[in-house]
């Protein structure tokens, strides 16, 4: 849940998100849309002013029973209408557009920032990228974008509403002529009942002489319309403001619940050769319980806001006819004065009672809006953290080398994974790490790519530092089979026939004639295929500098053994280092480090000096 911004806080948070679509260089097209909205928008009022005078000669009209001026008004109405119906589409196809048109602005933003100095993946080391970013992406920046731009129009067309009608509901209450009181509308009453005619008539008194000195003040129902939007704003803003803290945490469950459905889907089988349906489904049920929960807190903080909405607005419908209604029976205004008084009245008060209206609204909009603050704040913080490695990483300093000297690892929360190691690895040399699990061997490895921020020392990398990476469980993007194994290359690039033969160097050649057909290929090939169709990817590539995190786990150590004979045969000159657990690989690789626990408690990498025995 969010905690409570002072005004200027909040001010600068939303200043954040939106300035910069709006000097990007879209900024022109944006604002001439812009333009044309608010354009057509007082347009749009200038209808309902049209319209309000109208409804007034109408009722003057029907008063009078001047039907040859009753035509006129028909004929008047037809053309407010077709005037009001082509102002509403344009003004309705430029606002899409403009909205469509920020949202994309605002996707690439975020995209780029994600993607860009892979902040995607430092954010989840420490927790701070915040929860489901894809929902951040996809949906918030779209409600985000669709919701404010509506939020600042509606604000917009309240004002100019507030204006033009102010002027309206001023002159219908100020100078208006002497009138005698209204005589009182109450009958005589029956003998039993002739004792309450004092009270009646006194009461009766004191309403029409309480309504004639209201009606003595210039603007009289302009003040009265701006106190009563005023307190009605602050009871709403007292009784609704629980309502955003409840919104920002029903994004976060109901994004929660969706990625348990989606992971429990990527992992169906899994889940279906443990049994584990009974597990999900109380994980399932345990996580929208909460959303049922946030639901009915929800539910009644909305039900005490509706309640004093409606009396709210009931009220407001008869309180302008009951203060102007001595002066109509007086005959001191027409018919039409009237209605159009009471139409005024309500368009002021629905301008000034622009928050109330739409306090559910912006309660769910600032909601997502701190949501999208949170995760800009943790891809800023991704971005300290890669800062933090230009002290440690240097390039040509090393020539064609990679040197590591004096690198310390450590944890997130700041403890020590690894003591501080050295080692220098040349051209062409083959290297395997091995160690316990958990002792941050693949640690190790992200260090030297670059993708472990927590870490002090230096590294020496070299120019041009070529590399290609292969984690444990391959990444295989939904598309044709030729797209997955050039991945992330573009896949017209390579052949059939380069393809084809290393597809045959991973023992996958009955894959060779699927390259154009499209599937899900994470969901289709085992996992052994998976991880033997992402090393045929090497030999597309052929990357000087190569590092495999248990990319072979899933292979049998026969298939294993001869991948490395095939990749030492067909890129003689690459250098691999390799994080593995088995033994067997120890004599296809010309250098050996082990991860092993020190006197005082510490992991400590050293390399075995024992020569590997040659393959046979």
């Amino acid at each position: 849940m969010p905690r409570s911004r002072p005004l200027l806080a909040q001010s600068r948070l939303l200043l954040a998100l939106v300035r910069p679509f709006w000097v990007s260089e879209e900024r022109w097209p944006a604002r001439l849309l812009l333009g044309a909205v608010v354009l057509l928008t007082l347009a749009q009022n200038w209808i309902a002013v049209r319209l309000s005078y109208w409804n007034r000669e109408f009722f003057d009209t029907v008063q009078k029973g001047d039907y040859a001026y009753f035509v006129h008004l028909g004929v008047a109405m037809l053309g407010l209408v077709v005037c009001s119906i082509t102002f509403w589409l344009a003004e309705d196809y430029l606002f899409s557009s403009l909205k469509i048109r920020w949202r994309r602005w605002m996707t690439d933003r975020f995209l780029r920032d994600w993607l860009g100095d892979r902040a995607h993946y430092l954010g989840q080391l420490g927790g701070h990228q915040g929860d489901n970013p894809d929902q951040r992406i996809s949906e918030d920046i779209r409600s985000f974008v669709f919701t404010g731009l509506d939020l600042a129009m509606q604000l917009f067309a309240a004002i100019a509403a507030l204006v033009s009608f102010v002027v309206i509901l001023w002159s219908l209450s100020s100078g208006l002529p002497e009138h005698a009181p209204p005589a009182s509308p109450f009958p005589a009453l029956p003998d039993h009942l002739v004792w309450l005619t004092t009270p009646v008539e006194a009461a009766w008194s004191l309403y029409v002489g309480c309504t004639d000195a209201f009606a003595a003040i210039p603007g009289h129902l302009v003040w009265m319309c701006l106190a009563y939007s005023l307190v009605g704003m602050w009871l709403v803003g007292r009784v609704g403001r629980p309502i955003i803290g409840l919104n920002y945490e029903m994004q976060k469950l109901e994004a929660d619940f969706r990625f348990g459905l989606v992971r429990l889907r990527e992992n169906s089988e899994s889940t279906a050769l443990v049994q584990g349906e009974t597990a999900e489904r109380r994980s399932l049920g345990l996580s929208f319980t909460r959303i049922v929960g946030n639901f009915n807190a929800t539910l009644l903080r909305r039900l005490h806001l509706n309640a004093f909405k409606s009396v709210y607005y009931r009220l407001s419908d008869v309180v302008p006819l009951f203060l102007s209604a001595p002066r109509f029976f007086a005959g001191a205004i027409s018919l039409g004065q009237l209605t159009q008084l009471s139409g005024a009245f309500g368009r002021v008060q629905s301008s000034l009672n622009f928050f109330v209206n739409s306090y559910e609204t912006i309660a769910q909009w600032w909601a997502i809006t701190e949501r999208l603050d949170g995760f800009m704040r943790g891809i800023e913080h991704s971005r300290r953290l890669r800062d933090t490695q230009s002290a440690v990483y240097a390039t040509g300093r090393s020539e064609d080398r990679l040197e590591v000297s004096d690198l310390a690892l450590f944890r997130p929360d700041g403890l020590l994974l690894l003591a501080p190691f050295s080692f220098t690895i040349q051209p062409g040399d083959s290297v395997l790490i091995t160690g316990p699990s958990g002792s941050g061997k693949s640690t190790i490895l992200r260090a030297l790519v670059g993708l472990w921020p927590y870490e002090r020392g230096r590294v020496l990398l070299p120019v041009p530092f070529d590399c290609m990476v292969m984690p444990q469980k391959p990444y295989l993007p939904i598309g044709t089979l030729r797209a997955a194994l050039a991945y992330p290359r573009a896949p017209e690039g390579y052949d059939d026939g380069t393809c084809v033969r290393a597809l045959e160097l991973c023992e996958l050649p009955a894959l060779a004639d699927r390259l154009n057909e499209e599937a899900h290929w994470a969901q289709i090939l085992s996992g052994g295929e998976q991880q033997r169709l992402a090393l045929a990817r090497v030999f597309l590539h052929r990357p000087a500098w190569l590092f495999l995190d248990e990319a072979t786990a899933a292979i049998d150590e026969n298939a294993e053994l001869a991948f490395y004979h095939r990749l030492r045969a067909a890129l003689p000159n690459l250098t691999y280092v390799t994080i593995a657990h088995r033994s067997s690989l120890r004599n296809v690789h010309s250098r050996h480090f082990t991860i092993e626990l020190a006197g005082d408690r510490t992991l400590t990498l050293r390399e075995d000096r024992t020569p590997p025995i040659p393959p046979t």
